[in-house]
This record gives structure tokens, C-alpha cells and sequence, in this order.
């Protein structure tokens, strides 16, 4: 899996006014600017400062006339008087791959492009590649209404994310029940997978090579539930679960530690622990490979 990032550049905004009033979530939504000059019907607009976590795309849905107000679709946030008002010329990124550098690119549309341009991250909008064909990216910028799109030929080539994630952001998404939830973005679960990740490696590192050869099924089950389980103790405080998932994937990993469940492949095969420097015991055969006098005491024993 490749985590790929498109940054927003600042040469999509249009135009930019601000909130002189409050405005309520909702559906059909007017929103009272300083100045609409240069807002029109269909025009894509970010309320809030974009990267800003509480930042949203909007479009306006009805005739803007000259004076102060826009009508837009949708309000997911109540917004405050003073907050930004951004046109942009696009709502949208299209992503690419190609096998080699300077290669016939195709979107990656099985695995969800178009995506809505990430105005609530800082770094961008983002797309999980789940396939291993494509080595080298590209995203363009889309307009879902009148179908513009920036040259592909122009967009920035750049080899993709060739880390391993333990886990997808929608199975976080799934085990927490915020699927469709606009609260919880991307950005936000990608540090608590992150979060996860970290945790794992600590882990596991004792008695594998990190990174993993191959993610087994476990690690992904164990990524999933910490994740949810710290999104749960966050955001979601007295009504959370979180607690129980953090316990039972912490439970796995210890024992994942400890040699009691070993991490396997889809066909079976043991992964291979790391070699170990350590000493088993004493006498040990890393100390005198020559002795047959048995252990006094194993690194094993409790006393």
C-alpha cells in the first residue's frame, strides 16, 4: 500500500472574501460575505482558512447577485463571522500511476480518484494506492462541473509512498464507526495510524526485522484496533470503546513479543525473526562453543 499526498497550490484560489456574519450548519445555507464580488453560481468556495481542520469545500448553488450574500449546498460546519471565503477554480484532484518514470499513466480510480481536494488537511488531499503495479504518481487538479482538468503532460512526476502500512484508513474508519462521519478526517486518522504503527514496531522489533517482509492479517487486526481505539478515547471521551481494542491489541502484541504466536503469510509460511545478539543463558554456546556443561540459568527464568 502507498500513502500518496497532493499538496494544494495556491494557484487554484480565485478570489477571497470573508464571513460578516455567523452562519449555522445546514442544508441551503446563506452565507453573508464582506464583498461577493466574483462569486457565482457552481463556483467551488472553501470556508474556513484551508488546512485549518474545520476548512470545507462548498459549492454555491444558486444566482449570486451583487451585494453580500451566497447561497451555498451544504454547511457540515457552524462557521464564525471573520472566517475566510475562498474560490477555487477546481474541487477536485485525479490521480495517477505509471510503471516506470515517464510512463503511460492511468487514474486510479479503483482506488478512489477523483478525490475531494483536502482543504481540512495541511498537507494536501490524500489517496491510499492499494495495488503493487504503479511506482511513479501524478494528480492533476478536476472541476466537477464543467469537467476541466489541469494538462497531465504538466503535473509533477513523483515516485509514491513505498512504505508498508499496517492498516487502511477506511478498515480505522470501519472498526470505529465514523465511515462517513465529516467530523473525523483523513488527517486526523492518519496520526492516530501512525500513532499505531509506531507502537507495533516497538513491539515486534524485539524479534523482527522492521519493516516487515509481508503485513500479516494479525498486524493488520492489531493496527486497525489501535487506531480505533485511540480515535475512540479522543474524540469520543465517556461513550468510548477505545479501552477494550487498545487492551486486546496489546494483549496480541505482547505475546507476539514473547514468541507465543508467530506472524505468519497467507500461505502459511513463518516470517523469519531477525537474528538475535543476545544470550540465551549460562553457560551459553555464544560464550564457549565448546561447552557441554548445561545452563545454570536461562534468560527465560523469573526469580
Amino acid at each position: 500500500m502507498k500513502t500518496l499526498i497532493a499538496p494544494t497550490e495556491s494557484f487554484i484560489e480565485v478570489q477571497r472574501s470573508t464571513l460578516a456574519a455567523d452562519v449555522a450548519a445546514g442544508s441551503n445555507m446563506t452565507l453573508t460575505l464582506e464583498n461577493n464580488e466574483g462569486f457565482a453560481d457552481n463556483a467551488y468556495v472553501v470556508i474556513g482558512e484551508p488546512g485549518n481542520e474545520t476548512a470545507e469545500l462548498q459549492q454555491v448553488n444558486a444566482a449570486v447577485v451583487a451585494g453580500t450574500d451566497i447561497q451555498v449546498a451544504t454547511l457540515v460546519r457552524a462557521h464564525k463571522k471573520g472566517e475566510p471565503v475562498l474560490i477555487y477554480r477546481y474541487n477536485q484532484r485525479k490521480f495517477y500511476g505509471s510503471e516506470t518514470a515517464g510512463g503511460s499513466y492511468v487514474e486510479l480510480t479503483g482506488d478512489g480518484s477523483p478525490k475531494t481536494i483536502g482543504v481540512d488537511n495541511p498537507g494536501g488531499t490524500l489517496l491510499e494506492y492499494t495495488g503493487s503495479t504503479y511506482l511513479y504518481f501524478k494528480a492533476t487538479y478536476y472541476n466537477a462541473t464543467t469537467a476541466d482538468e489541469t494538462s497531465l503532460a504538466d503535473a509533477n512526476e513523483t515516485a509514491g509512498d513505498t512504505s508498508t502500512r499496517y492498516t487502511t484508513l477506511y478498515r480505522i474508519r470501519q472498526k470505529a464507526g465514523v465511515v462517513g462521519n465529516p467530523f473525523i478526517s483523513d488527517a486526523l486518522i492518519e496520526e492516530y495510524r501512525e500513532e499505531a504503527e509506531d507502537e507495533i514496531n516497538g513491539f515486534i522489533s524485539q524479534r523482527y526485522g522492521i519493516p516487515l517482509s509481508y503485513i500479516p492479517k494479525i498486524v493488520r487486526n492489531i493496527a486497525t484496533k489501535l487506531a480505533a481505539g485511540y480515535l475512540h478515547d479522543s474524540e469520543f471521551a465517556a461513550e468510548s470503546t477505545g479501552e477494550t481494542w487498545l487492551k486486546e491489541a496489546r494483549e496480541y502484541l505482547m505475546r507476539i513479543q514473547k514468541g507465543q504466536v508467530e506472524l505468519l503469510t497467507d500461505e502459511g509460511s513463518v516470517i523469519s525473526e531477525r537474528a538475535s545478539n543476545s544470550v540465551g543463558g549460562f553457560p551459553d554456546s555464544s560464550i564457549d562453543s565448546n561447552t557441554s556443561e548445561k545452563p545454570k540459568f536461562t534468560i527465560d527464568q523469573k526469580f
